[in-house]
């Protein structure tokens, strides 16, 4: 019963991180459709999710693993467990890079366009790192197939495969947020912008600045909190408003405290 409470708990954390890490990249790409492509660095609340996630899976991982050789002397003799360890540490410290240096150079609010060879590599390399460590960890913790079957330099040939392919997508996404969104001077560019920003937004269509804007119906009460003149109250209540507006205070009791 101890061993599948661990075991459920790491799982727990694991999917709270990814959750986090995911809902952070489509914000990400739903920015993808504004001109001038800024992009802010997670918020404190993603923040402490992932930090409380790792230590979690740190705790639960350690019991884990201790449980294990307490039944099995030769439990750490399992390769794709060592590749599991060894890129959960790489995870950490890339855990450290991110907060020291990849998120202050996010929190100059600087455009992506205005990126600086430094600043795509201090960004877009850890950003990559972690993207790739936290799903392909992740698969490591399902992956029970490999136990045993699977030799060390394999697993990690694999996650440099896989960690390839991530780094790629994401310095073309940041190429992508770095180039014009003007659909006359850079139609497929502007495209793509779009059709990653409707990712991000899981689909919901974007509205382009030249989609006419929804007509909102303003009330009095709505009109006097934000301070909108009379004329401006539209509907069928308007002209009662009016009307009763302009009539004396005749019969009313005044409100006292």
């Amino acid at each position: 019963m101890l061993s599948l409470l661990l075991v459920f708990a790491h799982l727990l954390a694991a999917s709270m991180a990814l959750g986090a890490i995911v809902a952070t990249d489509l914000r990400l790409l739903s920015k993808l459709a504004q001109d001038r492509t800024r992009i802010a660095p997670p918020n404190e609340f993603v923040a402490r999710i992932v930090v409380v996630a790792l230590v979690v899976l740190y705790a639960t991982g350690a019991a884990i693993v201790w449980q294990g050789v307490l039944e099995r002397p030769d439990y750490l003799a399992n390769p794709k467990l060592q590749a599991k360890l060894a890129l959960v540490v790489l995870l950490t410290i890339n855990a450290f890079v991110l907060h020291r240096l990849s998120f202050p150079r996010l929190a100059r609010g600087r455009r992506v366009a205005r990126w600086d060879a430094s600043d795509w590599l201090a960004i877009g390399i850890p950003v990559g790192v972690s993207n790739f460590l936290w799903m392909f960890v992740a698969f490591l913790g399902v992956a029970r197939a490999w136990n045993g079957t699977m030799a060390f330099g394999d697993v990690m040939a694999i996650a440099a495969v896989c960690y390839g392919v991530a780094q790629v997508a994401v310095f073309a996404i940041l190429a992508v947020a770095a180039s014009g969104a003007d659909p006359i001077a850079n139609p497929r560019a502007a495209f793509v912008r779009r059709w990653l920003a409707s990712l991000g937004n899981l689909g919901r269509p974007i509205v382009s600045d030249d989609d006419p804007a929804p007509v909102r119906h303003e009330t009095p009460l709505r009109a006097a909190r934000e301070g909108i003149a009379p004329a401006a109250v539209t509907g069928p209540d308007a002209g009662a408003s009016a009307v009763r507006a302009a009539q004396p205070l005749r019969g009313r009791r005044p409100v006292t405290g």
